[in-house]
């Protein structure tokens, strides 16, 4: 009889302590998601920023073959990305 009640009380323990366990995972799961969600939003940022960049440099390239070199194109070039950051700033 006395094993019978330490089996009871074993298996009440551990449900107990799975209960706990399932608990806790679902909260570290739940802020793993908010944590992915908000990597996935800074790497379409940071895509959107490469194309932008990428545009400039092209456009840099085209003045260049089109003008040859001068130092303004390397200014244009700088002063432009400056430009549009001060502007996506305002629309945050």
């Amino acid at each position: 009889m006395g094993t019978l009640i330490h089996a009871d009380i074993f298996f009440f323990v551990t449900t107990v302590a799975v209960i706990v366990v399932a608990i806790a995972f679902a909260c570290v799961l739940f802020y793993l998601a908010s944590v992915l969600r908000q990597v996935r939003d800074i790497a379409r940022e940071v895509k959107e920023e490469a194309k932008l960049v990428r545009q400039d440099v092209g456009d840099a390239r085209m003045k260049i073959r089109a003008e040859g070199f001068r130092m303004k194109h390397i200014f244009d070039f700088f002063s432009g990305m400056g430009a549009r950051k001060r502007t996506s700033k305002k629309r945050s």
